[in-house]
């Protein structure tokens, strides 16, 4: 996982592929909800966060780009380990349903979360500080 703020995202270009095409999702309308197109699939929230469930997800293929708009939630990674040997969904997407936590952090306002192919996460995670209703941009990019 790296972590920084939407301001540096572009630093992350020489590792990453396509960062440009997140920039190009923030500019266009918001309307909520999941599309996948050029090779993209864009996940715009706007909800409140959730408890911690233990289920974590991980995209098989791809580096997936999470930015905080606006509120604050918790997000959280598990073992790359759990994701091996795993089939992956029609989504190219690995579940993880009893993963314990590797890390976790909190993003706010323009807080950016990246999330490596087959590295499992958990969006959205509402604690007591964390109280408030989101709006994110999610957006994976084949690596």
């Amino acid at each position: 996982m790296i972590y920084d703020t939407l301001d540096h995202l572009m630093d992350y270009a020489p590792i990453v592929e396509n960062l440009d095409l997140v920039i190009g999702e923030l500019h266009k309308p918001w309307v909520t909800g999941t599309v996948s197109e050029n090779g993209l699939r864009v996940t715009r929230r706007e909800e409140e966060g959730k408890a911690f469930s233990h289920h974590f997800i991980a995209s098989k293929h791809c580096v997936t780009v999470h930015v905080v708009l606006s509120g604050r939630e918790v997000v959280a990674t598990s073992y790359h380990e759990l994701s091996k040997g795993k089939k992956e969904d029609e989504h190219g997407h690995i579940h993880i349903e009893d993963g314990s936590i590797a890390s976790a952090l909190t993003l706010g306002d323009g807080d950016v979360a990246i999330f490596m192919p087959s590295e499992p996460y958990c969006l959205g995670i509402q604690t007591d500080e964390t109280t408030s209703m989101l709006k994110t941009l999610t957006v994976e990019l084949d690596k």
